[in-house]
């Protein structure tokens, strides 16, 4: 069996959408159905309900979910760390990121420094749902750089004595949902009903950031989806399901196109920064000649919704 059809089902699983988990893998739609039923004949069992919308995994999938999601990861883990022992070429970077940053901000970022210093090698890491994991890699030193949400509800665990951070930009975490007939909100925080809630859960950075703001506000709400991931709970919003506070870069197009709308009133946006991260140190010339790139481009940060604004539809 091929790890991609592993990567392709913890891809899909996070999304519950085959059409933008096909876009994630930057691979088409009946590829990943293809792999993905190759997986369930390997496996012997059906792992997706396709009959419900977003798709929901079978009872067998709920069980092979977590035991592929380690898997995936330990097998990237021994790869990086097999890589890392051999010289990188001159011009390779590896950069480890969140990943709705890598699929908004991280690609147009990167044109900006090629645009100065030219063209970069870099190697992608595979992001994890889980924020801890993302952190315990960069120390492990599995990566260059690390560009994050930055929030003062949450710690890296790092000291910050050891490392070297530029603020890259601004972005807004909004409180979406689709609209009712009337184009207001389905789900409202600020109408004083028990609210359908698409959570985060407890551990990834966004349940972090999001953790004072339910406490100071108290609002009745009643969990009805739970997904580390931006993009699943995004996908979610989008056919009604609930609200959830989705990075305006993700919902951009839906809120211009009326897809969804403000589920709340100012108070209840949230405000992040952007940045990236190096560990102090010598670093190869790449990094060196990115990192004065980067200083170059931060000494006027610009909100993300400009970045955005820059960018084709």
């Amino acid at each position: 069996m091929e790890l991609k059809l592993l990567e392709d089902f913890v891809c899909l699983s996070d999304v519950r959408n085959f059409s933008r988990a096909a876009e994630i893998r930057h691979i088409t739609q009946s590829t990943l159905s293809k792999r993905i039923r190759t997986l369930e004949h390997w496996i012997g069992a059906p792992l997706i309900d396709r009959s419900s919308y977003p798709v929901q995994l079978t009872a067998e999938g709920r069980v092979m979910i977590r035991q592929a999601r380690d898997l995936v990861q330990q097998i990237n883990n021994l790869r990086s760390g097999i890589k890392g022992i051999s010289e990188q070429p001159r011009d390779q970077l590896n950069i480890l990121s969140m990943h709705t940053l890598r699929l908004t901000f991280l690609p147009q970022w990167l044109k900006r420094i090629e645009a100065r210093i030219g063209k970069l090698s870099e190697t992608p890491i595979p992001a994890h749902s889980a924020y801890s994991d993302t952190i315990r890699m960069f120390r492990n030193d599995e990566s260059d750089l690390l560009v994050s949400y930055v929030h003062p509800a949450v710690h890296f665990g790092l000291d910050s004595k050891e490392l070297d951070q530029l603020t890259l930009g601004t972005e807004r975490i909004l409180p979406v949902s689709a609209p009712d007939a009337d184009g207001k909100p389905l789900h409202d925080l600020d109408r004083g009903n028990v609210v359908r809630f698409l959570s985060y859960g407890t551990q990834s950075f966004f349940a972090q950031v999001l953790s004072p703001l339910l406490r100071e506000k108290l609002v009745a709400m009643n969990v009805v989806a739970t997904n580390p991931m931006c993009v699943g709970l995004h996908s979610l919003a989008v056919i009604g399901s609930g609200m959830a506070w989705i990075p305006e870069s993700l919902a951009r197009d839906d809120l211009r196109d009326g897809r969804l709308v403000l589920a709340g009133k100012d108070d209840w946006i949230i405000h992040t920064e952007i940045a990236i991260y190096r560990k102090k140190g010598n670093h190869r010339p790449v990094v060196q000649r990115l990192w004065a790139a980067a200083e170059e481009m931060s000494l006027t940060p610009i909100p993300f919704e400009e970045h955005r604004r820059n960018l084709p539809l």
